[in-house]
C-alpha cells in the first residue's frame, strides 16, 4: 500500500481512482477509535471543527484523523468558514470537514450500520 497523500488544501476532496477503489473496498477504522467515530459521524452526515472534535471525542488531531481517512480512500471535504473567537469576537478562519453525500450513499447498508455502531460507543463512552 501507498502512503497517504497529504491534500489539505482547501475544499479537497476529490476522489481520486485509488481513493474510489479503496472506498468501495469498505476500509473502517475500529468503531471504538477516535477515527472510527469520527467516520462515523461524518457517515450520518455530520461536519465537524476541531472544537467538535476536542469536546466529543477529547481529541486534539481532527487534522490527523481526516488524513488517515483519507488514506484509507474517504473523500472528506474541507470547508473554511470564518468563526468569532472567545478573544473579543476577533474573527478566526476554521475548517470544518464532512462526507459527501455521494460517498455516504455509496457505503450503503454497510456504512449506516458502521454509523450506528460509532454512534452507541460514543454514548456508552460519554455514561462511563
Amino acid at each position: 500500500m501507498t502512503a497517504p497523500r497529504n491534500d489539505n488544501a482547501p475544499g479537497h476532496g476529490g476522489e481520486s481512482a485509488q481513493q474510489s477503489n479503496l472506498l468501495a473496498e469498505f476500509c473502517y477504522p475500529d468503531p471504538n477509535s477516535v477515527k472510527g467515530r469520527v467516520l462515523g459521524a461524518h457517515l450520518r452526515g455530520e461536519r465537524l471543527s476541531h472544537l467538535d472534535c476536542w469536546l466529543r471525542f477529547g481529541s486534539a488531531r481532527l487534522s490527523h484523523h481526516i488524513y488517515v481517512l483519507r488514506g484509507l480512500g474517504w473523500p472528506i471535504d474541507m470547508r473554511e468558514e470564518t468563526v468569532k473567537t472567545s478573544d473579543a469576537g476577533r474573527p478566526a478562519t476554521i475548517g470544518i470537514y464532512s462526507l459527501p453525500e455521494s460517498a455516504i450513499q455509496r457505503a450503503g447498508a454497510r456504512g449506516r450500520q458502521y454509523a450506528e455502531e460509532t454512534a452507541r460507543v460514543e454514548i456508552e463512552r460519554k455514561a462511563a
